[in-house]
């Protein structure tokens, strides 16, 4: 029902009319009704009563007016929502005064507008929602990790230059061929002795190139980013530049390793990403595991490598 729809917009878009109206009626029912009855128990049975009639009318006016209605509101407030426009634009018209007094007092009190927490409420909306088992804990803690983006830097998620395999300009062809063959990534940063980025290579250009092909023939631009930016910023950039892979420097200049969008979904999910060809859950792992097997055979060896490889 568009109209209805418009109608329940409207009322919410200025909640403080219906909000000040329904507790001006209810105000109103309560003290009248109080003193009706307190009168005419004073009337029939003598002051005497005038205590219990108040207690009376407390339960009843708690159970009736507040529980009961609230309850059924919470539980049925779908079916009931079309039939509520009418109701309160024709409370609003009946009680527009003590509306008016109502909006002057509270402008006097103060104009601005709360400071809401929304990322706190939708985190508490997902437990609650998971404490009541409609969500998983897969979909709570994706929320959650979404939530938390913003916050989480670049040096929290990316690879460590110790255990990346970076290729070196200066090397040929072959060299390059015989030396990925050997491992499981993708792509390969190029970076020559001073730590300056040359860019990327993919494996698949390096395998289909001729061994007589200079390296820098098939190198590919690459992002390059601080340590210090949030993962949620390099995600939207690297998806606006169409970009998988940045390489991350301090601000001194100095190389500290790279970061994927597939680290960043990992992230964002908790959980290791394996397609049909992946035979490692975790590359990250498998490199540091290289890279500490490198070390406890060769350490000196390893140190002198580790801005080269």
């Amino acid at each position: 029902r568009p109209k209805t729809h418009q109608q329940l917009r409207k009322l919410k878009d200025s909640i403080d009319k219906p909000l000040a109206a329904i507790l001006t009626l209810n105000t109103i029912a309560h003290t009248a009704g109080a003193a009706g009855v307190g009168a005419q128990v004073g009337v029939v049975f003598g002051d005497g009563y005038l205590g219990v009639a108040s207690a009376v009318m407390t339960l009843l006016i708690l159970v009736l007016s507040e529980i009961i209605p609230k309850t059924i509101g919470a539980k049925f407030w779908r079916p009931i929502a079309p039939s509520l426009p009418p109701i309160l634009n024709f409370m609003i018209l009946s009680l527009k005064p003590f509306i008016w007094l109502s909006d002057q007092i509270t402008k006097r009190i103060g104009s601005g507008e709360a400071d809401i927490d929304v990322r706190s409420e939708i985190k508490a909306m997902a437990t609650i929602g998971h404490e009541e088992k409609a969500l998983d804990d897969d979909e709570r803690r994706v929320i959650l990790n979404i939530l938390d983006l913003h916050e989480i830097r670049v040096r929290q998620v990316m690879t460590p230059r110790t255990v990346c395999e970076s290729i070196n300009p200066s090397l040929s062809m072959l060299e390059v061929s015989e030396k990925i063959r050997k491992l499981p990534f993708s792509r390969y940063p190029v970076i020559d002795s001073e730590e300056e980025p040359q860019g990327i290579i993919f494996r698949s250009d390096v395998l289909d190139a001729d061994e007589s092909d200079a390296l820098s023939d098939i190198v590919r631009p690459v992002e390059i980013v601080t340590e210090t930016v949030s993962v949620e910023a390099l995600m939207s950039h690297l998806i606006k530049e169409r970009q998988h892979l940045a390489l991350v420097y301090d601000e001194h200049g100095s190389w500290l390793g790279l970061i994927t969008l597939e680290d960043i979904i990992e992230t964002i999910l908790g959980t290791p990403i394996m397609d049909e060809t992946d035979n490692i859950a975790s590359l990250r792992r498998y490199a540091r595991q290289r890279w500490d097997k490198r070390l406890k055979r060769d350490p000196k060896q390893a140190k002198s490598q580790q801005g080269n490889d």
